[in-house]
């Protein structure tokens, strides 16, 4: 961008010029130069406000709280009624086959039979299921419910799986207190998942049990520790149907989307019966799994508020259609903050990318045509981008490696480390972030001496169009995480370009702030959430991933940035 250097307020008075007038030029320069401070200052923070009321309640579903009191109505699910179940089912090991285990499944079975439920004791080769029906009013087929209540012989498995056998208990009590459902719904506790034979009690039902001629979809819960409940498995083929009805009962707060999955659920008997399937789970890699600690104070009763209010609602609105046929094309679907539930056709995926990487173009070129960009500036803000990645990626495994020895972790008692959350996990989580945030600013404020924020923002689009294209072919279901923000990024840039016959500052504010939104909206929240399905093995490259998206977030805020660095840049352009 072709800006011409500021020119300071000439002070050069004669010398035979008054004290009283020097000293009131000198007072007008500097009260000239503060406001001009104060302006760009007070932008930058309305930007900044912008993009923390899309950041908030895009990450805030990842930290549920809110629990539904025992006193609600008794046709909606209460994470106090689920939990209360709780210090029963995890008060002491129960593998397959233990007397403890006995002990609970006549637990489940008189709880069950309170709820009005037709149970039943599925018994085959040692293993034990508990099974229960709620007949529907004119059934189409049936849809079945399941959580494994075995764990293993050295844990109470109040994470794994006391949480969702709590909560399915609730569920099926709320679904049984309010208007019969059309289709009938199966509830089905498995024996088995954990030892000696994965998904036995499962593969049991699917196999042996006579109400699985009438099973069109299922549904599988799966630990409800401490963070959000993820949609891992939907289909996994031919699933526009199941999305579908996903989208009518999405309520606000549910972070729904595609890009999660991957791995063996206890739906895989199902799924590999030709059946439609739905598995939900927290994911968090808490490290007391399948360790004596995993006991009910560790169980944040939010999750489970959250796993068992979006199962009850999928479970109702499934319940009232017709499950002769639950095929339909394959669909990728994620949730926005007051947007809510989108979905469309997985097959659009290619199109949108390359359609992103088209308009991703036009936007660098449209912009150099009109000297809002140069290619000099292009350079060193791309540059200053990979170098900050690279260096946030490297510092960040380099700083990391003592950090176990020095925080004093027990690493050899968790079997699945590194991918666990270890005590003060998520205090060393954010001193990364933070360190990658300072380096990042000092990096772009150094490159904003030769470049212009507009050069950050446009170029800063390209390492995410690149995975939009690749992930579009390889993995479509993931591949919106890349593909919107760069396609809404590049047209917002279009617009300011074309509208812009001058290159006024709130112009730019605007464009780099809209353009930053979708990634914020999109792509921030993955940097908890990878945390809290990964723990702490991926912290080196999610720096990297932080540093990207800070190169698109740091124009947008620009003015701020400026006004309070020691040294204003010299330059706009570049």
């Amino acid at each position: 961008m072709n800006s011409k250097t500021r020119q300071p307020l000439n002070t050069n008075l004669p010398a035979s010029a008054p004290v009283s007038a020097r000293l009131r030029t000198i007072w007008l320069t500097s009260l000239g130069s503060s406001i001009t401070r104060l302006v760009s200052r007070g932008r930058g923070f309305i930007m900044l406000l912008i993009l923390l009321l899309v950041a908030i309640p895009s990450v805030a579903p990842l930290f549920p709280r809110r629990v539904t009191p025992a006193s609600a109505s008794p046709d909606i699910f209460s994470g106090e009624r689920a939990m209360a179940h709780l210090p029963v089912i995890a008060i002491e090991p129960h593998p397959q086959g233990s007397p403890a285990q006995r002990r609970l499944r006549d637990y489940l079975v008189q709880r069950l039979t309170e709820s009005g439920l037709e149970v039943e004791v599925q018994q085959t080769a040692g293993l034990e299921n508990v099974v229960a029906r709620l007949r529907g009013s004119d059934p189409t087929g049936a849809i079945v419910v399941l959580a494994h209540y075995d764990t293993v012989s050295y844990s109470a498995g109040a994470g794994d799986n006391g949480s969702a056998v709590a909560a399915l208990l609730e569920i099926m009590r709320a679904l049984a207190s309010g208007p019969a459902p059309r289709n009938d719904v199966i509830v089905l506790f498995d024996d088995g998942e954990e030892e000696p034979g994965i998904f036995a009690g499962t593969y049991a039902f699917v196999r042996g049990h006579p109400w699985m001629k009438d099973v069109r979809v299922a549904i599988s819960l799966d630990t409800a520790v401490a963070g959000q409940i993820s949609t891992n498995e939907v289909g996994p083929n031919n699933n526009g149907w199941l999305v579908h009805a996903l989208a009518r009962a999405y309520t606000t707060g549910a972070t729904w989307n595609s890009f999660s999955g991957g791995g063996l659920y206890n739906s895989t008997p199902f799924r590999q019966a030709g059946i439609q399937v739905l598995a939900l789970e927290d994911n968090y890699p808490y490290r007391q799994k399948h360790t004596p600690e995993d006991l009910p104070e560790i169980i944040n009763a939010g999750s489970v508020q959250q796993m068992g209010e979006q199962t009850l609602a999928i479970t109702r609105q499934l319940s009232g259609l017709n499950l002769a046929n639950p095929l339909g094309e394959q669909e990728t679907f994620f949730a926005l903050p007051v947007v809510g539930f989108v979905h469309y056709p997985e097959a659009w995926s290619i199109p949108l990318a390359i359609t992103a990487g088209i308009l991703l173009l036009l936007a660098l070129g449209l912009a150099l045509w009109r000297r809002f960009i140069s290619w000099r500036g292009l350079a060193i803000a791309f540059g200053a981008i990979v170098v900050t990645a690279a260096l946030a990626g490297m510092g960040i495994n380099t700083l990391w490696k003592p950090v176990p020895k020095l925080m004093g972790w027990r690493t050899a008692q968790w079997e699945e480390w590194p991918e666990v959350i270890p005590p003060h996990g998520w205090l060393v989580a954010a001193v990364f972030a933070t360190l990658v945030l300072g380096l990042a600013v000092g990096i772009y404020l150094l490159a904003r001496r030769w470049s212009a924020r507009e050069n950050f923002s446009l170029v800063g689009l390209l390492p995410f169009a690149i995975p939009a294209v690749a992930l579009a072919v390889a993995e479509p279901r993931t591949a919106y995480a890349f593909t919107w923000p760069v396609l809404i990024g590049s047209l917002v840039w279009i617009v300011a370009v074309l509208v812009g016959k001058t290159q006024r500052k709130w112009l730019l504010d605007v464009a780099a702030t809209l353009a930053a939104l979708p990634l914020v909206a999109m792509l921030l929240v993955f940097l908890p959430a990878i945390v809290m399905s990964d723990g702490m093995k991926s912290l080196a490259i999610l720096a990297g991933i932080e540093a990207l998206l800070l190169g698109m977030i740091l124009p947008a805020v620009d003015g701020l940035l400026v006004s309070l660095s020691a040294k204003t840049p010299s330059q706009s352009g570049g």
